[in-house]
């Protein structure tokens, strides 16, 4: 679909008219960009748990983008929001025990996805900062709550490669091959 409105450099946000440069559009752009990893990494995904934990994720960043978009007059991020998240990320450390040393991304193809993953969502954690100081309206449990989902990927990927039966492969300071 095309309406050319867009063809200036500005795009509507609810009901304004921002520059595409905007720091509340590169936020909103960059929250797509990690919903559609989360998509990717869903359809490759076995597991019924994660598969829903991460569409229920992707439901939540929409909320995101309304509550970035209205000021949080609609839709608001709230610790209940990031209290899920915690419950999810130990469930799944239940599952997979103590993490020891410093884990190097990898194993199954699902952990590989689920770190990429990751590594956007840590990514789009630091912007998020960045943003919030042009953005002094936008709520700082959005902050939060991406700090909170990177621990929920590391978990779940940790998991997957248990499931999988693969083991972490560790780096250990100061040891070499």
């Amino acid at each position: 679909m095309f309406t050319r409105e867009g063809d200036d450099g500005s795009t509507n946000v609810i009901s304004k008219r921002v520059g595409k440069d905007s720091p509340l559009v590169n936020f909103l752009g960059d929250i797509d960009e990690l919903n559609s990893y989360l998509g990717y990494l869903n359809s490759k995904l076995p597991w019924g748990d994660m598969k829903n934990d991460i569409k229920k994720v992707q439901y939540t960043l929409f909320e995101i983008g309304e509550d970035l978009s209205t000021n949080g007059t609609k839709k608001k991020i709230t610790m209940d929001h990031v209290k899920w998240l915690e419950e999810r990320t130990t469930s799944y450390r239940k599952e997979t025990g103590a993490v020891k040393l410093f884990v190097i991304p990898g194993g199954s193809e699902e952990a590989s996805l689920i770190h990429i993953t990751r590594s956007v969502c840590r990514r789009i954690e630091r912007n998020a900062v960045k943003y919030s100081k042009d953005l002094p309206e936008m709520n700082k449990m959005i902050i939060t709550y991406l700090n909170r989902l990177s621990s929920l990927l590391f978990a779940m990927a940790l998991a997957a490669n248990k499931r999988r039966g693969i083991e972490e492969n560790i780096y250990d300071i100061g040891k070499f091959w």
